[in-house]
């Protein structure tokens, strides 16, 4: 039984220390993606050389195009992140010209709390992978 468990420690060890010296991902170009694509393509499919600067230019509009999308959509978010922001200010800024000065202290203070909350859970969240939440036997 020690011998299994020293075992699995062992290769569970391996696979961990394997999985940490991984490389990180670099950033190709879109040329060099489509070099890439037509070249999987030519060898799959025996493409002659003509078809497969065909093929390059055409996978180099396709990824310059989804990549001006996928800006755009970020360049969107931001936005709707600051109309969020703003809408939650001016949100706050009504409470408060409701509230006496000690309440406005206390909920500062409150307001405060659930950030420091916030960020713990943030960090501890950083660590892991994501998963998505489990539905309780029974409950729908």
């Amino acid at each position: 039984m020690r011998k299994l468990l020293y075992t699995v420690a062992f290769v569970a060890l391996g696979f961990a220390t394997s999985y940490a010296q991984r490389p990180a991902k670099s950033k190709i170009s879109a040329e060099e993606r489509a070099e890439k694509a037509a070249s999987t393509m030519q060898q799959k499919l025996n493409l002659n050389d003509e078809q497969k600067s065909k093929i390059k230019q055409i996978e180099l509009d396709r990824i310059k195009e989804h990549d001006a999308l996928r800006q755009k959509d970020e360049a969107t978010m931001k936005t709707k992140f600051e109309e969020r922001k703003a809408a939650m200010k001016a949100h706050q800024d009504k409470i408060d010209a409701v509230l006496t000065p000690e309440q406005k202290t206390k909920l500062a203070a409150s307001r405060e709390e659930m950030r420091g909350k916030m960020k713990e859970r943030f960090k501890e969240r950083k660590g892991r992978p994501q998963k998505a939440p489990k539905a309780e036997e029974g409950k729908i």
